[in-house]
């Protein structure tokens, strides 16, 4: 799930050992302007004293602690003296490689890099949620082609590093190291791809297997999601080793599941097989697919993804008698759930943006250095840094809520109306978000239903958690289906009781379809954290050297800013938490204002030369991690 909108919406501490989230929330909970049912513990616990008293020792230490590297929710307010006001969007120097110019690698092989792209897209590796196990399901015989695909391409990274394959089509490849107390580095993919409807095949421009490369960009399924950064890393690898310049001296890691687009289980055995061999806590840095490129207020930005939301599915299933639809009920099965699916999408999940979020940061920081920000967005974000500097010079608690609130309106309406974003876009980097996207029920027209079924994707702001999900759905649909004389049952639960007692209409069963995933934790994003600079100087220095950079004096004056962001969607890094607190999710793209891209839809697709230039970061931000001694 590569190139996804991203978010900057958070909680969780932004310190290297971050809080839990019933922490967090006492710290949050209080900036809330809006009291949204996320948060709904809090109103039921605010006479407390002894979490009031919580309160204050967490605002003390989180928010307000001189010795902090997250001041004000991750801002850097050192810059501030004596009220002056200056630049809290430090920004690490430009890195380049010092061993030799890593980017010349890439000149006059942009055929083959094309071939190497198109030539991966060919294979169809399309998974399915009804996937069985690997070797009882002979739908994923199909990866066996594209491991054979991989081997004939790449041949010098199979001569040189040590492939270990794993649940059967997952692979982890290492290029030891000569210094093994320097902790690797991590670069990850996946080889599978979301399917092609077929009902939207002649809405393609080009046949989504055919590969076909029209000049400029390479279209097809997995072009750019994610088969572009699986390929990516491997042609960097193999050009590195066509040089014969480059010899490791920390050991690089490729890690690539097979089956992230179902949460299965490929990057799982790569991870424990990486933590059995190296420990926990063992990797300097994880690249992964993630955020790219953004285009926004007239500045071009680097924005990796931190964290990411957590995810849940609920499924709504609703049991009634079945019967000849001769003498239907006033509502059949199907009925019911449509009345209570449209409950559920009259209370939406509410804005809620924290003044630990990074989305904070990535304002601020576009307020110092972006020319195109709006002016009242500007205003916000520099009477927000104000008042936290204040805050924290007096030692107490008390900073601009107005301001803060101003900047989450404009993600909700005021990007949309300034033309920033597309409609719902900034509503969903400040909210949990649900769509429902399954609905079944009814086998034959002259047959009442007996059950039927809606399974709800939720994709959880940092902010809240599975559990708060759990009672803000259950409170969403639960009056509706005590009107309709419906009992409930939510995870295992009996809800209105008194309908449950008496002759009901029928039962309505909430459940989570999976185990579901909490929002991840946050990867630190200050210039004290020896990763950070280290991505943000590649990004740098990347940027600069951009071929656009050669053409024209104004391009070459541009500066890339690097700012923290939030993935929406779920990568395979869940299951990666215990290797490392450096994780990056991120792919050297910026397609979305051209129109391509187009990942899970028709006409998916990338520029060729926006595939070269990511390869070109990747060869440079190899051999920057190698080169450096503070990881």
């Amino acid at each position: 799930m590569r190139g996804l909108p991203i978010t900057t919406s958070g909680e969780k501490s932004l310190l290297p050992s971050t809080t839990s989230l019933t922490e967090q929330d006492l710290l949050d909970t209080d900036f809330n302007p809006n009291s949204r049912k996320e948060h709904s513990w809090w109103k039921r616990n605010i006479k407390n004293i002894g979490l009031t008293l919580g309160l204050v020792l967490l605002l003390q230490h989180f928010v307000l602690s001189p010795n902090s590297g997250s001041d004000g929710g991750g801002l850097n307010l050192s810059s501030y003296e004596k009220g002056e006001r200056k630049s809290t969007c430090q920004q690490a120097d430009a890195i380049y490689p010092q061993t030799y110019n890593v980017s010349s690698l890439v000149v006059g092989e942009k055929e083959r890099i094309i071939d190497w792209l198109a030539g991966a897209v060919r294979v169809n590796t399309e998974t399915f949620d009804d996937f069985g196990k690997v070797g009882e399901d002979d739908r994923w015989d199909k990866f066996y082609k594209f491991t054979e695909y991989v081997e004939e391409s790449f041949p010098l990274v199979h001569k040189h590093l040590k492939r270990t394959p794993l649940y059967t089509h997952a692979a982890l490849y290492e290029w030891e190291g000569s210094d093994p107390s320097l902790k690797p580095l991590l670069l990850t993919g996946h080889s599978d791809t979301v399917p092609v409807l077929p009902d939207t095949r002649a809405l393609w421009k080009h046949d989504p297997f055919a590969g076909y490369y029209d000049g400029e960009i390479i279209w097809g399924r997995g072009s750019s999601d994610d088969k572009s950064g699986l390929i990516g890393v491997l042609s960097a690898i193999e050009l590195l080793l066509k040089s014969g310049k480059f010899q490791p001296t920390r050991t690089l890691l490729l890690g690539f599941g097979n089956d992230e687009e179902i949460a299965g289980n490929g990057a799982l055995a790569i991870s424990q097989h990486i933590e059995e061999k190296y420990g926990r806590d063992s990797i300097a840095i994880l690249v992964d697919e993630g955020g790219g490129l953004e285009e926004a207020f007239g500045q071009t930005f680097a924005a990796p993804a931190i964290a990411e939301k957590g995810s849940y599915n609920i499924e709504i299933r609703v049991e009634t008698k079945g019967g000849h639809s001769s003498v239907p009920p006033p509502h059949t099965g199907i009925g019911y759930i449509a009345q209570l699916i449209a409950a559920l999408e009259a209370h939406p999940h509410e804005p809620y943006l924290p003044i630990t979020s990074p989305l904070v940061n990535y304002i601020t920081c576009a307020a110092d250095e972006a020319p195109g920000i709006p002016k009242d967005l500007k205003k916000a974000a520099n009477r927000l840094t104000d008042s936290l500097a204040k805050a924290r010079s007096k030692g107490d608690g008390r900073y601009d809520h107005k301001a803060l609130k101003a900047i989450q309106d404009w993600f909700v309406s005021g990007s949309v109306e300034d033309g920033t974003f597309q409609k719902g876009l900034g509503q969903a980097w400040v909210s949990t978000t649900q769509a429902v996207d399954i609905i079944h029920g009814g086998l034959k027209v002259n047959a009442l239903p007996e059950s039927v079924v809606a399974v709800v994707n939720q994709r959880i702001n940092i902010a809240s958690s599975i559990a708060e999900l759990k009672q803000q759905f259950t409170d969403a649909i639960a009056p509706t289906a005590r009107t309709l004389n419906l009992s409930i049952q939510a995870f295992g639960e009996p809800v209105n009781a008194e309908v449950e007692q008496a002759p009901s209409a029928g039962k309505v069963i909430l459940a989570g379809t999976k185990i579901g995933l909490d929002p991840s934790p946050i990867t630190p994003y200050t210039l004290d954290n020896a990763a950070w600079r280290i991505f943000s100087g590649t990004a740098k220095g990347v940027y600069a050297t951009r071929p656009e950079a050669y053409l024209s004096e104004e391009e070459a004056k541009k500066e890339i800013i690097t700012v923290p962001a939030v993935g929406t969607g779920n990568t395979d890094t869940r299951q990666y938490w215990n290797l490392t607190r450096n994780i990056y999710r991120f792919g050297w793209q910026n397609d979305r204002k051209k129109n391509h891209n187009n990942i899970h839809t028709v006409n998916e697709a990338i520029r060729a030369d926006d595939f070269v230039e990511e390869i070109r970061w990747f060869l440079n931000f190899i051999v920057n991690v190698d080169e450096a001694r503070d990881l």
